[in-house]
């Protein structure tokens, strides 16, 4: 008998000694071993009954190797997309995405895409809860998803890359911008972090039917190629690695010099959809109409340290910018109330150092009397031809006084504001009761900031300020003739107009419509009248600002009345139809296995005036609409079970094989 000696290592590490007449049995043997550690290895890999492996996620993240930036503003309208691409294609495991998009007001997500494998995937509306379902779905089955949220400050969007894939998340935003200071400003934030050494591209357009641009600005990125077309500017800007830790903004103002309106019209075929919108003057601030102001300030005990340096710097500056032809009082609240005059002195140089002074002199103590205080703010005002303004700074809750409650605290302000003050409010950290301090601007013709207890206060407050210590008229009225709904957020008339701002309304109409609006400026009454008749059928953005304004209107109202079924029907109803996130009310999935929301993939086109084409709402299901059967996930118990059993078996036949024959040598 010959002997052959392999270089082979066995499991113990000697050298194995093969018979020569044994080895077509050795190969039979190895073949089987093979297969059954084949079969084995395939029963113990979770797999979906669609073939696709099923790999738990780790909790691993991947960031974008790819961004891009691309849209235009036409008419104050942004419509805009993030591109970015994502590379999981060497993984074995899934991925989860965490992006968090902070929009400015009057800016919307309008929907979501996915490009996974040719097939581009568009997201879907449903109530919040089963969008969340949706999705944990998707990612227990090792699917590519998204999930889009909407957050008081913003939208968080979730996407889960499956294994072995590479993926492309495209975000569509649009919305209507509005005037600030003279200036309309777009903010593109890039998450919560930023982005780090990136590659990254912008494109952006800015068009106008109506003034030309006179000037704008971009702050985030280190330089732009800046092109002239037709009616605008085009902004461009590419790099193989870029980083940004917070946002791109871009500020443009318009070459219009005198007041004016202008109003937009959309039939969808059968609802006739207006858009107005009012621009006062912009004047300088000698025009601007005589103004009176009581500034209220907390020092209660938790105001101590940093918050009540930040709010007495902060109301310094706000006093020392005052002119001397202005009204103005002091007035700060612990469990007590003190007001540095009985009655509004002018701002003279020596009574703004004399304000300075007792404000700087403050300290922290005390108690909150939010109801107090308020009502000695609106007594202090006298009556005139002057625009009032009140402004209140707390930084907790109402714990002294005659009334603690806040919905009693709004109806007696409400009540006590004969003179028409517009109140401004500002809640100063975590502790505030933001609901009622934005509840009593909104009733009150004002506005209402929140600052967060890690922001610069002291900027920001003054930034705030400037919003409303300006008005140019003493009060404007709008009038509608012919419309069917009217929806705005601000007041309709009686109500100071302030330098640089805008007013949006919106609406329904059946025919024809008039709009007539009239202010009083320092320097004289102005008219405007605009007359529309049939509807165009442009403008489609008309009909999602009328839509977004009626949720934000609808969301006022729970605030006031609570969330009734009614109220919540309409808002998830509107929600759906219009494929928008709203806060506890409804959410945006994209799941990679729904065939009822994918395509091929389409080139990319633009129109004749230069826009990138937008894409279509988020497809809206019914009521009773379930989502696409999505994977079943496998059982690892039973495939550990069954890929064991396969192993036997096949183990079992070789050795078989193996005594058949030895018997048949034998013979």
């Amino acid at each position: 008998m010959e002997v052959y000696t392999t270089s082979a290592r066995g499991l113990k590490g000697v050298d194995c000694v093969i018979e020569r007449d044994n080895i077509p049995l050795v190969v039979v043997l190895l073949v089987v071993v093979l297969v059954g550690a084949t079969v084995f290895d395939r029963q113990t890999t979770p797999e979906s009954i669609s073939g696709q492996t099923k790999v738990l996620s780790d909790g691993g993240k991947i960031d974008p190797y790819d961004v891009s930036i691309q849209g235009s503003i036409i008419d104050n309208y942004a419509n805009l997309s993030y591109r970015m691409m994502y590379d999981n294609y060497a993984s074995e495991e899934d991925k989860e995405i965490d992006w968090f998009l902070g929009l400015d007001e009057g800016l919307r997500l309008s929907n979501i895409s996915v490009l996974l494998k040719g097939v581009v995937y568009w997201g879907r509306v449903f109530p919040e809860q089963q969008a969340v379902q949706i999705y944990e779905d998707s990612v227990e089955a090792n699917k590519s998803a998204v999930l889009v949220q909407r957050l008081s400050d913003g939208y968080a969007v979730k996407m889960n890359v499956e294994a072995e894939a590479e993926a492309t998340l495209t975000i569509f935003v649009e919305g209507l911008l509005t005037r600030e200071f003279g200036l309309y400003t777009l903010g593109l934030p890039v998450g919560r972090n930023g982005i780090v050494n990136t590659g990254f591209s912008f494109h952006f357009e800015i068009i106008s039917n109506f003034e030309p641009v006179s000037g704008y600005s971009v702050s985030g990125l280190p330089e732009l190629t800046v092109t002239d077309i037709k009616k605008g500017i085009s902004l461009e800007y590419s790099t193989d690695a870029l980083t940004i830790e917070e946002r791109i903004a871009v500020s443009y103002s318009l070459d219009r010099q005198l007041g004016g309106a202008q109003l937009l019209t959309h039939t969808n075929g059968t609802d006739n959809f207006f858009v107005y919108l009012l621009a006062p003057s912009i004047t300088e601030d000698a025009e601007s109409a005589l103004r009176q102001y009581v500034f209220v300030l907390d020092r209660s005990g938790s105001m101590g340290g940093v918050k009540i340096e930040q709010a007495k710097t902060a109301f310094s500056a706000m006093v020392g910018s005052l002119r001397s032809i202005d009204l103005f009082n002091v007035i700060c609240f612990d469990h007590e109330i003190d007001d540095l005059w009985s009655e509004p002195h002018a701002a003279t140089a020596d009574n703004i150092q004399t304000a300075q002074n007792w404000i700087n002199a403050l300290t922290a103590r005390g108690s909150t009397d939010f109801h107090g205080a308020a009502m000695r703010g609106l007594e202090t005002f006298t009556e005139g031809e002057n625009a009032k303004a009140l402004l209140i700074l707390s930084d907790g809750l109402p714990t002294a006084g005659e009334i603690t409650y806040g919905p009693a605290i709004l109806d007696a302000i409400n009540e006590a504001n004969t003179l028409d003050v517009s109140i401004a409010t500002v809640a100063f950290g975590s502790d505030s009761d933001e609901n009622l301090m934005a509840n009593i601007a909104a009733q009150n013709n004002g506005f209402f900031e929140f600052i967060e207890p890690d922001e610069d206060a002291s900027t920001k407050l003054l930034d705030f300020y400037k919003t409303f210590s300006t008005p140019v008229a003493n009060n404007y009225e709008i009038g509608f003739s012919g419309a069917l709904e009217i929806v705005s957020l601000s007041p309709l008339d009686e109500s100071p107009f302030f330098n640089g701002s805008e007013i949006v309304v919106s609406g329904r109409y059946v025919e024809g419509m008039t709009v007539t609006t009239s202010i009083d400026y320092v320097s004289g009454p102005e008219i405007y009248t605009d007359t529309v008749g049939a509807a165009s059928t442009y403008n489609d953005h008309a009909e999602f600002i009328w839509a977004q304004q009626k949720i934000s209107m609808l969301l006022e109202q729970v605030a006031e009345e609570g969330d009734t079924d009614a109220l919540r029907s309409q808002i998830v109803s509107l929600g759906m139809r219009y494929g928008i996130a709203i806060a506890d009310y409804t959410a945006m999935v994209l799941t990679a296995y729904d065939a009822e929301s994918s395509e091929e993939v389409p080139e990319e086109t633009t129109t004749d005036d230069g826009r990138f084409d937008s894409p279509p709402p988020a497809a809206t299901p019914t009521a009773t609409a379930a989502p696409a059967p999505g994977p079943v996930a496998f059982d690892s118990t039973l495939g550990i079970v069954s890929g064991w059993v396969g192993l036997l078996i096949v183990l079992g036949i070789g050795a078989i094989v193996l005594l058949i024959s030895r018997h048949w040598r034998g013979t």
